[in-house]
């Protein structure tokens, strides 16, 4: 019975091994991206979609009420990050960021024009 069960065990272990990454892609370390989107006269931007993407996949948020962000876990190296703003305004050029392992980056102020009649 002790074999038996010591079999299972290494069987177990063995296997979980192989699972440490069930992304399949390698290890990965990750980092995060802050920055605010802010209109022409530096007004924060609420509802503005942030999105990510790297060769090690994408992240995406949402800003909020100060037209700040945070994109969490995201993977270490060059990013590039997008803006998808609300309707009404124009969209930016993306930001290109470093992100390295367990710190954060800046993308500064991300500046969308408002292109709503201004009365």
């Amino acid at each position: 019975m002790i074999l038996r069960t010591l079999a299972i065990l290494g069987v177990l272990a063995f296997s979980l091994a192989g699972c440490a990454n069930p992304n399949g892609i390698g290890i990965q370390d990750f980092g995060y991206i802050i920055g605010n989107v802010v209109d022409q006269n530096g007004k924060p931007v609420q509802g503005a979609f942030v999105t990510t993407t790297g060769a090690s996949g994408a992240a995406s948020v949402t800003t909020g009420a100060n037209g700040g962000f945070t994109l969490q876990n995201v993977a270490v190296g060059q990013q590039m990050v997008s803006v998808n703003p609300p309707p009404g305004y124009s969209t930016p050029s993306p930001v290109t960021v470093i992100v390295v392992k367990g710190q954060g980056v800046s993308a500064g102020n991300i500046v969308i024009t408002n292109e709503m009649p201004q009365t």
